[in-house]
């Protein structure tokens, strides 16, 4: 009887850890599955069609609407000189004065050759006896007296460079010139004697790409950006462009023209051009996260009557966190973030749509501007950034 005891009060010792720990390998094999049966939950992001324009911003360089460099067109030194650099001057103004005394006597001599032609042609044309004097004779001494008659009005011509006018109203930059310099007909580099701007209005050179080349025409609205004007953009138009592209960059030349009346502008300073050009092909812009890692093809999962197929595409450009779809989409196809290798062609999922990403935090501090300018950020935005529709 006490063998009997003990073996049923271990019997049911034994029974009281037995049966948890069955009920919960039961639970355990009903959730799993139950796991293994369920339908597989993923989120998904709408592809998106790309505006019909597209945003680019391409570096630029300024200068004057009209610039010139003026040159001494007779030989002389400085007499004087009227205005420096800064000065504002009006077309025709007199900016220097040269003195020319080789030039004056030339003339001076020049004179009287020009009286003695004359009067041996008025005494040979005054001769009445026929036959003193011979036609050819008569001729030979008008034609020298034509002669030195014009050799006098080019040295005139010569003496009236004397003065040094502006060409046209703007602003002098550069004065090469002293009192005493002597001055020559050359116009090597270094020789000029001033240089005049016009600012009311600027130039803008810049080098579009090919695949942009053909959107650039005559009128087309573009913007200056320029890093010491923070909030602020210079609006113009396309003037002209190069009509080919060149050999060695593949880039077209075009000629952006800026107004500048309140003067806040130099000529010469270095800034963007921002042009929004229309897109000659449609295309379809996609999470960059979307794209199914690995394989040899460039392949998206597509939701499709909660059902999973997998997408075939031609990819373009890559913005970083979007990519831009040639081929293979025509925008709204709900496509699988972050895709899992198990998804299975035809697989009904349960489809969620996925949460905005959250901006980093920041330190407290002032708030740093809306637009700087970074030489090192890309030169084309993405199509569906901030702005880009406007």
């Amino acid at each position: 009887m006490v063998i009997l005891l003990i073996a049923l009060v271990f019997g049911g010792l034994f029974l009281l850890g037995l049966l948890p720990r069955l009920k919960a390998n039961k639970a355990r094999e009903q959730a799993s599955t139950a796991s293994a049966n369920a339908t597989p939950v993923v989120s998904v992001q709408a592809a998106q069609a790309a505006p019909d324009t597209v945003r680019v911003e391409l570096p630029a360089n300024t200068v004057s609407n009209h610039e010139t460099y003026l040159f001494a067109r007779t030989n002389g030194f400085v007499q004087a000189w009227y205005v420096d650099i800064g000065t504002r001057v009006k077309r025709g103004q007199l900016l220097a004065r040269i003195a020319t005394p080789e030039l004056d006597q030339q003339v001076v001599e020049a004179r009287t050759s020009l009286a003695l032609t004359r009067t041996s042609y008025d005494r040979l044309r005054s001769v009445d006896m026929p036959g003193a004097i011979s036609k050819q004779e008569l001729d030979e001494a008008q034609a020298r007296y034509n002669g030195q008659q014009a050799a006098v009005q080019q040295l005139l011509a010569l003496r009236n460079f004397r003065e040094v006018r502006a060409p046209f109203s703007g602003i002098v930059t550069q004065r090469n010139v002293e009192v005493g310099a002597l001055v020559s007909t050359s116009n090597a580099e270094g020789t000029q004697l001033f240089k005049v701007e016009q600012t009311d209005t600027l130039r803008a050179f810049v080098n579009v790409p090919q695949n942009y080349a053909t959107a650039i025409k005559a009128g087309l609205v573009a913007e200056l950006i320029v890093p010491e004007f923070t909030n602020r953009t210079f609006r113009g138009r396309v003037s002209r462009e190069a009509g080919a592209l060149s050999s060695d960059t593949r880039t077209l030349l075009t000629v952006v023209k800026i107004p500048n009346r309140q003067q806040l502008l130099r000529p010469g300073v270095f800034g963007q051009i921002r042009f929004e050009l229309p897109r000659t092909s449609p295309s379809v812009i996609i999470p960059a996260n979307s794209l199914v890692p690995g394989g040899t093809d460039t392949r998206v999962v597509m939701i499709k009557d909660k059902k999973v197929h997998y997408q075939p595409i031609v990819a373009g450009r890559d913005f970083g966190a979007q990519v831009e779809v040639l081929e293979g989409l025509k925008g709204g196809e709900m496509l699988v973030i972050n895709p899992a290798e198990t998804l299975q062609e035809n697989e009904t999922v349960e489809a969620r749509k996925a949460p905005a990403a959250k901006k980093p935090d920041t330190p407290a501090g002032p708030k740093a501007p809306e637009r700087l300018y970074d030489p090192d950020r890309p030169r084309i935005s993405s199509p569906v950034g901030e702005g880009a529709s406007k």
